[in-house]
Order: C-alpha cells, then structure tokens, then sequence
C-alpha cells in the first residue's frame, strides 16, 4: 500500500480512537506516526490533545509547545497550551499563554471563555467579569459565560445584573435549573417571581434533533418524520437555522430539495444559509480583472521557467489559481483551503472544468499539509492570495515563512514575489467622527466606541471618500516573501519615518496600500490610482488630531507585527 496512503488511514484511525476514549491506542498511533514525521505539527498538535485528555499534563504541554515551535499558528496548539497550564496550576503561565493566542486569534470567543475561567480562580473578578463580557460580545451563543456572570454578579451583590443576565440566557436557552436560578435572585431582590413561559410542545419536540443518535435511529425517526414529510422537514431546518445550527439546517433543506427540486422557500433558504458562511469580499476579488490577469500572466510566465512544475495554491477558494496553473502546463496541483464549505465548492469547480485528474484539492491550512500524507514532495511554484486591504491581516506573513521552510523547493518560484507598503496621512473629518465615536446625528454616542476592537485597521476606498492628503505618498515598508524575518507570535519590530506634511491640516489617520510584486518585472498596486480594485486601501486612526502645517516634519513609529500594521505620531 502506498505510504502516504498508509499514514492518513493511520492519523484517521487515532482520531477515531480519540473520539471512541480508547486514548492508550490514539497514543500510540500519533507517536508512531510522529516518530515518521517528526516536523508535523498537526500530528504533534493531536497528540497533545490525546495526552491532556489522558491527563499528562507535562507531556501534554510539551507537545503542544513543539507544534508550536514549528508552526506558530496552528490554531488548535494555540488555543489549547493556556489551558494545560491551567489544568497544571499554573494560572500566571495560562494567562500568558491565551493572551499571546488572542493576539493572533482575536475573534475566539472560546479562548476568552477559558481566559475568564483563570481569572475566576485567581479571585480577579474584575478581569473575569471583562473577559466573559468579552466572549459573549464575540459569541452571544456560548450561554455558559453569561452564566459565569450570572455567579460574578451574585457573589458581587450586584443582583440587578445577575437577575437580568440570566433572563437573558433563559430567553436563548431554557431549563428548568436556571429558572430555580433566576427564582432565587428575584427573591434575594425582594421581588415576586413570575413564571418563565415553558417551551411549546413542538419546541420541546425539536430539541430531539439535537440530540445524537445511534445508526438504528435518527432525529426524524424520533420525530415522527419521514423524508416524504416536507412541512416537517422545513419545520427542521427552521428551527435549526434559528439556533445557529447551519450545518444540520443545510442538511434538511437539502432533503426538501431532493423530494421537490423547485421548492421556492428550500431554496432561498439554502441560498441564505450558505451565504453566511462565505465572506462577501470573495465576489468583489472574483471580479477584479486586473487581478485575474496579472495572476494568469506571472503563473504562465513562472510555468515557461518550470515546464511541468508541482504547484502548490495556498488558500485556492474558488480554485481560479489552480486552474489557471494546471491550464498552463503544471504537472500537478495541490490546492489547500482551511473554509470547508469552499474547499467543497473548489473541487465541484475544478471537477466541472475537467481538471480532477491534475488539481488535488485539500480542506486543510498549507501550514497543516504533511509531507508523504498531502504532498510527496516539495513543490516547484506556490501561488497565494491570501493578502487583506493593509496587506498583512490574513497571516501572509507567517503562511509564506512557513511554505518557505517546508513546502517549497530552493530553487523555487513564489507568486507573488512580495509586497511594497506606502502609506499617506489624510485628514478624513466624517470618518473621524466616529474614530473614536463622537458625536453622530447630534447624540452623544462616545459609549459605543467600547465594543470598537483595539488596534485595528479597516478597508476604505480613498477615491471614493472625501479627505484631505496632508503628505505625498512615502514608503512604509517591504516584504520579500521568500526571504521573510523570523518573528515570534508577540514579537513587534518598530521603525521611524520623516515625512514631510504638503498641506495644512488635522492628521487623524493613515491610509496605505501595497505594491504587488508578481515577478521581477510586474508590479501592481492595490493604491487609490492602482489596477487592482477590489482590496481598496487600508485605514488607521490615531487616538488623537495633530494639527500640522505645510513645511513641517513629522515623525511616525511604524510598528509591525506578523499580522498587523499599527502607527503612532511622534510629538
């Protein structure tokens, strides 16, 4: 049997034996399996998973920190080590830990759920309260860390917002424990309570759906529906989708869809539902021409260089790239996507085109691929578009370091080459109204700016927007993507620019772009007059207004990250 072939049965059989409890036997896979491949984090990742749940917590952690090591991002190492350390008691290290995992991964609310629940033994109910706030701002679904508030507040007296906590959970979830819950705060407060309403029956019913099942039985089974019952398959859906359950609402639509293909209300509901889980910015760059054309030319000018070149396409989408690879002469394509529901999407594409037999598509990050498992060797050319408005914000930085390490050869060719930021500050009054918000329409609405994330840069059109420029365009800083700076995930490095300021007025942000090099001779720009439309430019806004005038010199701190680009005026 093929090796590569063998490996995948074998890290599959662990993750079945992990998911089964048989964890002695998902152990010795993974160890055999890293003993073969000790450079996958994946593989290492796992393992740490199946030893935390073994609860060996040193070995555990250990693992974890070599996944690490090797892959800065991989998510699940990142997500999971602050949580070891806590099991082991070491709060502080925990901390840390998540801390450093939030700056990469800012939008988990299940690490901000994990982060509150230290906090809570460390006594810091100030910090925890802060911390589940903050899950449920990012995930109001995670009910347990409304509930962990609920206790903060009791234990706080403060049983005004404990009381309307938990009627809040019990509007989403209802049980008959956190009504005796809520019961009791009310008369705490000296209050009469009043019965929640309960659950209809139907809702009660539906619940079943929810439930797992063996392979003699299913939710429609225990339902009382069948496949012929359409009303009630709808009703399912429904009442999935409502509970922000998109995969199994997706899975009775389809149903519908296979007994009554032109069911109107299955489906605009489908189409809905399957809209929410692809980021609209995929069309937008889809239709950017420019674009298209400049990857095509650089891919068939890269595969006149390497006839017959092994491409690697990180982050492949809709599968354009590696098309455009495999039309061009490649002798292989492998196409990674972390999206599953894109990863689905790009095989049906690359599969409609007839390309199957030349495109492999991978539903996994390019940093999880694992040599002799995904790919055989590695590759000739690697192709990416995994580039936001400020350039950095999809983690290009990190992905391409890692592909350069492991996944391409040393002769290879890296599409594109790199990038050249420029930057320009701008007085922007309309939008400065509401960085930080100010006042809007006449109201005083400066209470919102809390739920603003800290340090963050958003897309604008300048062409579109009214400002002034108070400087020429100047240069910020590059990036050759094949020959990239090592950094750790917390890691920042800081330089200084003078710029001269060519009118009077307010600085109140910066704008910048990039220059895409796509080979040593193409260069595009994503900038105000640039080809490439679709990316616009990025925003960044100082905390405060410096008022300047034409002839002065400023100076600015430019202070870079893996992922973010963050700017500071000097006085």
């Amino acid at each position: 049997m093929n090796e590569a072939i063998l490996a995948q049965q074998r890290l599959m059989q662990a993750i079945q034996n992990y998911q089964t409890g048989d964890l002695d036997a998902a152990e010795k896979e993974l160890r055999a399996l890293q003993s073969k491949f000790p450079k996958s984090d994946q593989i290492l990742s796992l393992l740490g998973t199946v030893l935390y749940a073994k609860k060996k917590y040193k070995d555990s952690f250990r693992s974890y920190q070599e996944a690490l090591k090797i892959n800065p991002n991989n998510e699940d190492a990142l997500i999971n080590i602050g949580t070891v350390e806590k099991a082991r008691g070491k709060l502080d290290i925990a901390i840390e830990l998540m801390n450093t995992a939030l700056k990469k991964l800012p939008t988990r609310a299940d690490i901000y759920y994990n982060l509150g629940t230290v906090y809570l033994e460390k006594k810091d109910l100030v910090k925890a309260e802060a911390t589940f706030k903050k899950c449920v701002q990012i995930d109001s679904r995670i009910f347990q860390a409304e509930i962990q508030l609920v206790s903060i507040y009791k234990e706080q007296n403060e049983l005004e917002k404990a009381e309307a906590t938990l009627r809040s959970v019990l509007e989403k979830q209802y049980s008959p424990e956190l009504e005796e819950s809520l019961k009791e705060i009310v008369e705490l407060r000296g209050g009469q309570f009043t019965v929640q309403p309960k659950p209809t029956k139907s809702e009660e019913k539906m619940v079943v759906a929810e439930q797992p099942y063996t392979k003699e039985s299913s939710p429609e089974e225990a339902l009382g529906i069948n496949d012929n019952d359409i009303q009630g398959l709808m009703d399912m859906a429904g009442y999935l989708q409502e509970r922000y359950k998109f995969a199994e609402a997706e899975k009775y639509f389809i149903k519908v869809l296979n007994k009554v293909p032109n069911h109107k209300e299955a489906q605009k509901s489908l189409r809905k539902l399957r809209s929410y889980k692809i980021p609209g910015w995929h069309f937008d760059m889809l239709e950017d021409t420019a674009r298209n054309d400049a990857y095509q030319a650089a891919i068939e000018s890269a595969l006149k260089k390497k006839p017959n070149a092994r491409v690697l396409d990180i982050g492949t989408g809709s599968g354009l790239l590696a098309m455009m690879a495999a039309r061009a002469g490649a002798a292989e394509v492998v196409a990674c996507e972390m999206h599953t529901e894109l990863a689905g999407v790009a095989k049906e594409i690359v599969k409609a085109n007839g390309y199957a037999d030349k495109i492999k598509v991978i539903n996994k990050k390019s940093s999880d691929l694992v040599k002799g498992v995904d790919f055989t060797e590695k590759f000739d050319l690697v192709v990416s578009e995994i580039l936001d408005c400020g350039g950095l914000g999809e983690g290009v930085v990190p992905t391409l370091r890692h592909a350069k390490k492991a996944l391409i050869k040393t002769s290879g060719i890296m599409l594109p080459a790199g990038i050249k930021l420029y930057g320009q500050l701008i007085e922007i009054p309309k939008r400065y109204l509401v960085n930080p918000i100010k006042q809007i329409s006449g109201f005083d609405l400066s209470a919102f700016d809390q739920f603003r994330p800290l340090e963050e840069y958003s897309r604008i059109f300048l062409g579109r927007e009214e400002h002034t420029a108070l400087t020429e365009p100047f240069f910020i800083r590059q990036y050759d993507f094949l020959d990239l700076p090592e950094m750790g995930p917390s890691q920042e490095d800081t330089d200084r620019k003078e710029v001269k300021i060519t009118s009077n007025g307010n600085i109140q942000a910066i704008a910048f772009w990039f220059d895409l090099k796509m080979d040593d001779e193409e260069i595009y720009s994503s900038g105000p007059k640039g080809e490439m439309v679709h990316w616009g430019q990025a925003i960044y806004f100082f905390g405060e207004q410096k008022a300047v005038s034409s002839g002065d010199s400023q100076s600015l701190q430019v202070i870079a990250s893996d992922s973010m680009l963050k700017f500071r005026l000097d006085d």
